[in-house]
């Protein structure tokens, strides 16, 4: 007390020094303080809610509690005095194992109601070493305990786990509080210094302290979370009560659980758990409630009986549960059979419905085990009789059910019918007096039921015991074979007690109902919230008798003290249904001899030892779907394993969806019964449709063939206590996350249950906690720990995941457990991260009663070992001799790596294999008997052989086209060594490669060049047809050859070939860099070939040996011996590349280069440049898309377009993505497809050099961005004026156009910062020039640009005029001798040049020459004429266009465009290879060269390399993008920007891109999003598409709305073509000119956060726009979208893309909270939504979790960045959210890298918002942040502190309906740390 007093005297000196040295800060305490107290009020009027509490002031102060009259909302009122209490009484005593506190009330206070207890005892009992008991009770008087049995204490407890403390506070009268903690970490598990304990004679109060807000249990009640929720201060009721879970909210049911658990949380910690946890039991039988308060704390009231509680220490979830049983009965082993299907319900209405509705079940196979008869079987409800009419021959029936394994189950009611004259059971429970009566101890109390009037037994007497056995041994010896019993009813629940007449008068014909007195016991001085919560459904209050017995009813044997019986009803009531259990189980028991079921509805603590439970009278709602995940929890808490909820509902009418929801769920309840109420349609399985039904009947085989590893679980539960139905958080209780979490949940610890509970929803957000987590159905191993992610869950589906490190026992499938007990046993091996595994397996006869006790049972273990290579199967008891005659068949082994090729037992061999399209290793025909112990072995090779699944060899659509060319025929075909079969469907090949030829195999050994580098040889199987080898010009010249049918008959049968000239002898060579990439390359063994030249950046090396690679190589081979290149993930085994079922389509030959690879996934992106319908890859009737840079305006085809990107990604299933690149410059092509089992397949062909493939392991599609980054290079950092609007069009004409076009734009009040100048500006088209008249005063037009803050851009084509004369750059290139060659052997247009340069023609008047950019005078050729340029011209930046390159009309008669009268133009000399190659590609033209050069061109490296235009054509834009950069930021030494048409890998690093010639047609405007999502993916994210079209006229709405999207293209610039009418957005009536400037302007004040994302990506690699499948891979509802996009991780863009729509369909993952970009206001209905969208508006959200930077808008960046800043935070369901602004000049190169900038740091956590600078170099930033916006905030603050000071209220508002928290006129310099606290 000492210690309490000093700590109070400094608590005071310091408070009183803060008030001196702050009165600010000090009224801010003194606040903080009265709420502290205000928090911690005790309720005195708990009732407050009941219309019929009579509250006032006065009738609080009868209660003698004290009452604020300025109370608000929120704030206890009437609330207890803090002196309110007991005061210790002398000194401790010791007692057995414990001590005792002596106290007395303190009569200073009066008490809150009468008789109060003066005199208590409080007795510790040191229990065991992990439970302590403690004990308030009457000194005076005995009172009534629960009479229940529990396991003794121990005799002696020497080192208890807890302490028990005690204090008294002088402050409050010394009232005595006490302290229970845990021993190790002294935290407190209870803690009474709250006060509030009250011990009246009927109301006995308690309040605890929680030691966190992580509260759980108690029951029984409908509960809406699993963890309950202190904030809200939520008062729940318990007293067994017959009342549906269904009806109303907050309500108590049928049992009484006042058992509570709470997972501690670490001190100031943020509540995150410790993982330690410990429970609570108060052993009390009265009416109870329970309230919690946010403090957090706990308040019990009860009505009678003592204060009896007891602590479990646990630590861990599953201790403090197995402490709990120990304490009040183990779990019961249920019988085998009742794990089986169950089927139900009310109102079959005679035996031949019954049957009916069994028999189609089970023709239908649904699995069945146990049928049910409700009490429509009876006559007239009465219990022990048959309805002889409507189900004559019940017995015989369920004798026939019997004898095929299904067991029988009836219903039994403990009322009796008043029949006093006929009904035998009632005759003689008179006679032998076995029921309730009144107080006379004569009077029988009668109420009313279904049968009518009836008595009810009182199971508290023997004689009732005996009575109730002998009715049932004797009904079913001689009228009904059942084994088992539903004792319903039995809370017990009467009908309409004291009301007027029951509800059911109609059928019974009596008015009678029960009318209980008004006395102490009905109408306490508290009723408890469980009565009068019901108060608001009457017009009367609701009395405590209501619905049952009358409180005063006494109760059992008669005390020979009192000669009176010992309880009442008031007392025992909760235990009706307890004490009618026990008999009921030991009747049954001796009636069969056998272990039978019992299943109660009213349960107590300690019920579970002998029965299970179902939860009760549900209804066919999704929510009540979601309440039994919670109650199945509850239960198996409360010691009650066998549970389970309705199937279907019990009360209305299911839909077939529901249901078939519901079933899935319920095919993994511990109890699995389909039930449904009377009048109501049948919902069995079988009346449902029969897609319905197969659904349910896979769920079905699914829970059979897992039933030993549940009946594993029960034995578990009953001889050690641990849970078979579990939350997450217990085996992950250090994992906050995990505490929340009720509609996941576990079997065991080993089998994850994720069910689909909503309607229409086809996915799940699953929580995968950290550790090896697997597909059930796919064996892929989920990645994503520690995260929510989203499953695939379509209809037929229900999400099931298996943890690594389990063995998992199972046992084939059948119809009924009698006979799947008879079928073989598998076990389910899930591999952990080391490759363990271990499991057990319990058996027994499933029937027998203690088989455990007398050891007749059988137990065995199991434990897999990778290191060891074997499995080891012990069995530990053998003892149930039907186990020799089983046998173990199969093993399936998820997350194996090296997967054997033999596994050995016994001198026998068995082949694992792959099954089909997953990730799962099947073991079959192992035949081991049970009954003796193995040890299985296995050794790995190191190329496994592939088998291909049977559709490859069957199925056309898998040919590989033998004859790829035109013009196939069977006499081409056999000449090539192939078949020629036409097949039935067209569009597949008629000539194909037969899988026995073709391809390449292994020779040599493997050769480890070093340890990153492993290199193979392969050599071509299959010789070359001698046509082939005779002719090397086949394709030419085989189509005058094949004529010659004799020779093409001769063909050998090991002779293919396509073309005649493939490689022979291959080296591979097999590179890993790191952890996340594999680099596979492919070269000629004996020949060198063109290899790309553009510089990446690899480095093949080994992570260090504690960091596993996540990707491997492999090679494979067939039965044909042909190899397969395999790269898969070492982590899921998931193969991301494959060949290997396609090895005849490895073709490497000189000019073709074929591979056919299997992707693990439909989810692809990428590959261009094309112009794709979608972002995600179609593959049903898909193209066949060619890549080649050509000038080819995008048309919606499958036209190859100007650059070259042959990289895409994959998203898996599981939510995992990999990236591939095939690093090959030659004109190529692909086509994707659809593979077995959701897989797809990709053809890939080149037409050159090698094959140089790089794989990035991901797993997110950011980190395989970044990957691929890594190797091609970070992109570009774009000057700041970049990112503003930009404004261009071809065909300006003239300057003063030009102007015009700027005018509107500027009058429209519309910022721009880009004017641009397109070819038309030219003088004559001529690079370098402008024209003189059209556009006089340009260069000074340029400079007045510059002095209101814009720039210029200006248009460089690479082809030359090498006519014009005196052009100084032809000259100049000509001396240089730069231009692109024809070879000199091969130079068709020398008699016109008299040199070797290629002539072509494009926009300008002479004809072009074309500068070679390989060759280093050129580059600097081209540097020289850009500076002097610019001394002419200040252009900022420059747009390359053309530079595929282009030519017009190629070797046609002459180009469209050609101004003179004699035809000319570029002629290739099409009998070369190298310009008609035997194969084409799928590329536009006829030829290769058309619309550009000649392919034998040359180019020259300068370094002795000549590369054929063959090769290169593809790098063109490349080489001319790396030869500009350097020369653009040579100009002025400032950033500048590179636009460039054509591009390729790397190409991000130097410049944007932009998507082209595209058209004003609405499907261009999603084009434009796809587009803009590709190069994203390609490393080029500044790019954006010719706003509102380039070709053709756009409309108003389409430009209206394609502006809006343009605004969020990265490249924003409006441009249009020749001839076509003005589209500049200030050129439109005004209220799009507004639309305009709106959109334009919101674009601008995200330029800092744009900026932001920039920096990003520049320093760290990855996208800017992202695609909702890019950020969110785990959802499947986020693949296939593409009409929706985001910057960065947070902005969510919406644009419409669609004519006349005003409404948008926009996808909001539940995962996340979203908010209106432009309110705030959060987005309640998320999911798929269509929001209103008219033509002025852009659909904008906000992703919680987010910090955006902003800034006002400005005319242009130079003005904009004057502007003040301000930030929009969204809060996430954490209540966080991050964000960062990078800032530097906007301009000079390498800011970063010269540390010349500023970088801050935005953080909200837990009401705390800290701006932080974390780097400030940059000084010359000086605008403040001016405003904060908080989205989401949850509870409004009081106050704000701003860096420790009250912020201003006049400078900040929260508007109650947004709930959007906005700070303003702030004013803060960002150079400072801001630290914000919201109170």
């Amino acid at each position: 007390m000492e210690l309490i007093q000093s700590s109070l005297v400094f608590t005071v000196f310091i408070t009183l020094l803060i008030i001196t040295a702050n009165p600010s800060a000090g009224r801010s305490l003194l606040k903080r303080q009265q709420s502290t107290q205000i928090n911690e009020r005790i309720d005195c009027y708990p009732e407050l809610t009941s219309p019929f509490a009579n509250y006032s002031k006065r009738s609080c102060l009868a209660r003698n509690c004290l009452f604020d009259d300025e109370a608000g909302p929120g704030v206890i009122q009437c609330y207890l005095s803090p002196n309110y209490g007991y005061i210790l009484q002398g000194s401790a005593e010791s007692i057995t194992n414990g001590l005792r506190l002596k106290l007395k009330r303190n009569s200073a206070i009066g008490s809150m109601f009468q008789q109060p207890i003066e005199n208590v005892l409080l007795d510790v009992q040191y229990y065991t070493t992990d439970i302590i008991r403690f004990k308030l009770y009457d000194a005076d008087n005995k009172r009534y305990e629960v009479p229940i049995p529990l396991t003794p204490s121990s005799n002696q407890v020497s080192s208890p786990q807890y302490e028990f403390s005690y204090s008294s506070d002088s402050s409050r009268d010394n009232i005595l509080s006490f302290f229970i903690k845990r021993r190790t970490n002294k935290t407190v598990l209870f803690d009474t210094s709250l006060g509030g304990l009250v011990l009246n004679n009927q109301f006995l109060q308690i309040v605890t302290r929680l030691q966190s807000p992580h509260v759980y249990g108690f029951g029984e009640n409908n509960h809406d979370t699993l963890k309950h929720n202190v904030q809200e201060r939520k008062s729940w009721g318990i007293f067994a009560r017959g009342q549906g879970t269904n009806l109303e909210t907050n309500s108590n049911h049928y049992g009484s659980h006042p058992f509570y658990l709470v997972m501690e949380q670490i001190g100031s910690s943020n509540e995150a758990p410790s993982g330690r946890m410990h429970g609570v039991l108060l052993l009390n039988s009265n009416a109870m409630d329970y309230t919690f308060e946010p403090t957090p704390s706990l308040t019990i009231r009860t009505i009678g009986g003592i204060l009896d509680f007891f602590v479990f220490l646990g630590p861990t979830p599953e201790q403090v549960i197995q402490q709990y049983t120990w304490l009040i009965g183990r779990t019961i082993l249920p019988p085998y059979w009742s794990l089986g299907f169950q089927l139900s319900r009310w109102d079959y209405s005679n035996i031949t419905h019954m049957k009916n509705i069994v028999e189609r079940n089970r023709d239908a196979g649904i699995p069945l085990d146990v049928q049910y008869a409700d009490i429509d079987y009876m006559d007239a409800a009465k219990d022990f009789t048959i309805d002889t009419k409507n189900f004559q021959g019940l017995k015989e029936y369920f004798t026939q059910l019997n004898n095929e394994g299904v067991q029988t189950v009836i219903i039994l009611d403990p009322s009796t019918i008043d029949d006093q004259k006929y009904y035998a059971p009632t005759i003689e429970g008179i006679k032998e007096d076995v029921f309730i009566k009144w107080d006379d101890r004569k009077t029988l109390m009668k109420g009313s039921c279904w049968p009518g009037d009836v008595f009810f037994p009182d199971f508290f007497t023997k004689r009732a015991q005996d009575w109730w056995s002998r009715w049932i041994k004797d009904f079913r010896r001689v009228n009904l074979t059942f084994d088992g019993l539903w004792i319903d009813m039995n809370e017990p629940i009467l009908f309409n007690t004291n009301e007027a007449i029951p509800w059911n008068w109609m059928y019974t014909n009596s008015n009678y109902t029960l009318k209980c007195p008004e006395n102490e016991w009905d109408d306490p001085p508290y009723r408890t919230k469980a009565v009068y919560r019901w108060d608001s459904t009457m017009t009367r209050a609701s009395r405590l008798s209501d619905q049952t017995l009358c409180m005063s009813a006494p109760q059992g044997e008669i005390d020979s003290q009192t000669n009176q019986p010992k309880y009442r009803h008031y007392d025992v009531h909760n235990l009706y249904g307890w004490s009618e259990t026990k008999p009921t189980l030991d009747a049954i028991r001796e009636a069969t001899g056998k272990r039978s079921l019992v299943l109660p509805r009213s349960t107590f603590v300690g019920s579970g030892q002998w029965s299970g439970h179902w939860l009760g009278d549900n209804e066919a709602t999704w929510h009540e779907m979601k309440r039994s995940l919670i109650g199945i929890v509850e239960f198996n808490w409360f010691g009650i394993s066998l549970i389970g909820a309705d199937i279907c509902g019990f009360d209305k009418t299911p839909t077939e969806e529901m249901c078939i929801r519901w079933m899935q769920v319920g095919a993994f309840y511990p109890f699995s019964r389909n039930h449904n109420i009377w009048k109501t349609p049948d919902q069995d399985p079988a009346a449902w449709s029969s897609s319905a039904l197969s659904i349910m009947i896979s769920l079905l085989r699914i829970r059979y063939t897992l039933l030993p590893y549940y009946y594993t679980l029960f034995y578990k539960s009953h001889t050690t206590g641990s849970t078979v139905i579990r939350p997450l958080f217990h085996e992950y209780p250090t994992d906050k996350t995990t505490l929340d979490i009720f509609l996941q949940f576990l079997i065991g610890p080993n089998i994850m249950i994720a069910p689909v509970t909503d309607d229409g929803a086809r996915q799940v957000q699953v929580y995968i906690p950290s550790s090896h987590w697997y597909n059930y159905y796919s064996g892929v191993r989920i990645l994503y720990e520690k995260q929510f992610i989203t499953l695939l869950a379509p209809l037929d589906t229900i999400p099931i995941l298996l943890r690594g490190g389990a063995i998992i026992p199972t046992q084939e499938f059948a119809n009924n457990t009698k006979l799947s007990r008879e079928k073989p046993f598998g076990l389910i091996i899930v591999l952990n991260s080391n490759g363990n595994a271990q499991g057990d397996l319990f058996y027994d006869d499933g029937e027998s009663i203690d088989t455990i006790g007398s050891k007749s049972y059988y137990y065995s273990t199991y434990k897999w070992s990778i290191s060891e290579k074997r499995l080891i199967i012990n069995v530990i008891e053998n003892n149930y001799s039907q186990m020799s005659n089983l046998i173990l068949d199969t093993l399936t082994i998820y997350g194996l790596e090296n997967i054997p090729m033999i596994i050995n037992v016994n001198n026998k061999k068995f082949y694992p294999k792959i099954r089909p399209n997953t990730q799962i290793v099947d073991v079959n025909g192992l035949g081991l008997s049970m009954s003796q112990n193995y040890m299985l072995t296995w050794t790995t090779t190191e190329t496994p052989i592939v088998k291909p699944p049977q559709a490859l060899l069957t199925e056309p659509k898998y040919r590989v086209d033998c004859h790829p060319d035109p013009d196939v025929t069977s006499n081409t075909c056999l000449a090539r060594g192939c078949i020629w079969d036409i097949p039935m469907i067209s569009g597949f090949p008629s000539c194909y490669i037969p899988k026995e030829k073709g391809g390449y195999s292994q020779i040599d050994s493997v050769q480890q060049l070093t340890d990153a580098i492993t290199y193979y040889s392969l050599s071509r199987l299959s010789t070359k047809p001698l046509l082939n080898r005779a002719n090397i010009n086949y394709r030419i010249d085989s189509r005058q050859s094949m004529s010659n049918v004799k020779q093409l008959a001769t063909t050998r049968s090991n002779e293919f070939s396509i073309y005649g000239n493939d490689i022979d002898h291959l080296n591979i060579q097999v590179s890993v860099s790191g952890t996340d990439m594999i680099r596979l390359t492919i070269r000629d063994a004996n020949k060198q070939r063109y290899e790309v030249p553009v510089p990446i950046q690899w480095q093949a090396s080994l992570p260090s040996s504690s960091v596993q690679t996540k990707l491997k190589f492999e090679m494979t081979k067939t039965s044909n011996n042909q190899a397969g290149f395999r790269v898969k993930r070492t982590d899921t085994q998931s193969i991301i590349f494959d060949t290997s079922y396609f090895a005849e389509g490895f073709i490497y030959d000189d000019k073709y280069i074929q591979f056919i690879t299997t992707i693990p996934s439909r989810n692809i992106y990428g590959f261009g440049e094309n112009t794709h319908p979608t972002f995600r890859h179609i593959l049903n009737n898909s193209s066949r898309y060619g890549i080649f840079a050509r000038d080819q305006p995008p048309q919606g085809k499958n036209e190859n377009l100007y650059g070259t990107h042959p990289f895409y990604i994959s998203i898996e299933e599981n939510g995992q993505t990999f990236g591939v690149l095939i690093f090959n410059s030659n004109a190529q092509d692909y086509k994707f497809d659809e593979f077995e089992d959701n897989q797809s397949m990709l053809t890939y062909r080149t037409l050159g050099g090698i094959l140089d493939i790089f794989f990035f392991a991901g797993p997110r599609p950011e980190d395989v961005i970044r990957q691929y980054q890594i190797i091609i290079g970070n992109p570009y950092m774009p000057p700041y004026w970049a990112l503003g609007f930009q404004l261009c069009r071809y065909g300006y004409d003239t300057l003063d156009n030009m102007k015009a076009a700027m005018q509107r734009t500027l009058d429209g009040h519309i910022p721009l910062d880009v004017m641009y100048g397109d070819i038309d500006y030219f003088h004559k088209q001529l690079d370098f020039t402008w024209d003189p008249v059209r556009f006089q005063g340009l260069p000074e037009y340029v400079d007045r640009l510059h002095i209101q803050g814009m720039k210029f851009i200006t248009i460089l084509d690479p082809a030359i005029d090498s006519e014009e004369p005196n052009y100084d750059v032809f000259i100049e290139g000509e001396k240089a001798d730069i231009w692109i060659k024809w070879p000199e052997n091969r130079n068709l247009q020398f008699n016109e040049t008299k040199n070797r340069n290629m002539v072509g023609y494009v926009w300008l008047i002479g004809k072009t020459v074309f500068p070679d950019y390989f060759y280093p005078p050129a580059k600097e050729w081209w540097k020289n004429q850009i500076l002097k340029y610019h001394k002419q011209l200040k252009f900022d930046g420059l747009w390359i266009d053309m530079n595929e390159p282009a030519n017009f009309d190629t070797n046609k008669l002459q180009p469209w465009n050609w101004p003179r009268p004699d035809p000319w133009n570029l002629h290739c000399p099409l009998d070369e290879l190298l310009e008609s190659p035997q194969y084409k590609t799928a590329i536009y033209g006829d030829y290769l060269s058309d619309k550009t050069l000649c392919m034998i061109g040359e180019q020259n490296d300068g370094q002795g390399k000549i590369y054929k235009h063959y090769d290169v054509h593809n790098l063109y834009g490349w080489s001319e993008t790396i030869a500009t950069l350097p020369a653009a930021h040579a100009t002025e030494n400032k950033r500048s920007i590179i636009i460039s048409r054509s591009t390729f890998p790397t190409s991000g690093t130097y410049a944007g891109h932009w998507l082209g010639d595209n058209t004003a047609a609405w499907s261009h405007i999603k084009y434009n999003i796809i587009g803009m999502l590709e190069f994203n993916l390609f490393g080029i994210p500044y790019v954006g598409a010719d706003i509102c079209g380039f070709e053709g006229n756009t409309t108003e709405e389409m430009c209206q709305r394609w502006m809006q999207l343009g605004a969020f293209n990265p490249f924003f610039r409006n441009h249009n073509g020749i001839r076509f009418a003005d589209q500049d957005p200030g050129n439109f009536p005004p209220e799009i000119i507004d639309s305009n400037r709106h959109v334009v302007e919101t674009r601008y004040t995200l330029i800092p956060y744009l900026y932001t994302l920039f920096h990003r990506v520049h320093i760290s690699g990855g996208t800017i726009v992202r695609s909702m499948a890019h950020e969110f891979p785990t959802d499947p509802l986020c693949w296939p979208l593409d009409e929706q996009f985001l910057w960065g991780s947070h902005l969510l863009i919406a644009p419409v893309i669609y004519e006349g729509h005003i409404t948008k369909n926009v996808y909001l993952p539940s995962s996340e909270r979203w908010f209106n970009y432009y309110t705030g206001e959060e987005i309640i209905t998320l999911g798929e939504i269509t929001v209103q969208a008219p033509r002025d508006y852009l659909p904008l959200y906000l992703r919680g979790g987010s910090i955006l930077p902003h800034q006002q808008s400005g005319m242009n960046t130079v003005l904009a960045r004057k502007k003040l800043f301000y930030l929009y935070v969204a809060l996430d369901k954490q209540q966080k959210a991050q964000g960062d602004l990078y800032w530097d000049d906007g301009e000079s190169i390498n800011t970063y890298q010269r540390l010349d900038y500023n970088y801050f740091r935005f953080n909200y956590d837990a009401q705390h918002l800290i701006l932080e600078p974390w780097t400030y170099k940059y000084p010359e930033m000086n605008n403040k942040l001016e405003e904060i916006s908080i989205f989401g905030v949850i509870k409004q603050p009081t106050t704000i502190l701003w860096n420790r000071q009250e912020l201003s209220k006049d400078k900040w508002t929260f508007d109650t309906n947004t709930k959007v928290l906005k700070m303003k006129t702030l004013a803060l310099d960002l150079s400072q740390i801001h630290r914000f606290v919201f109170l």
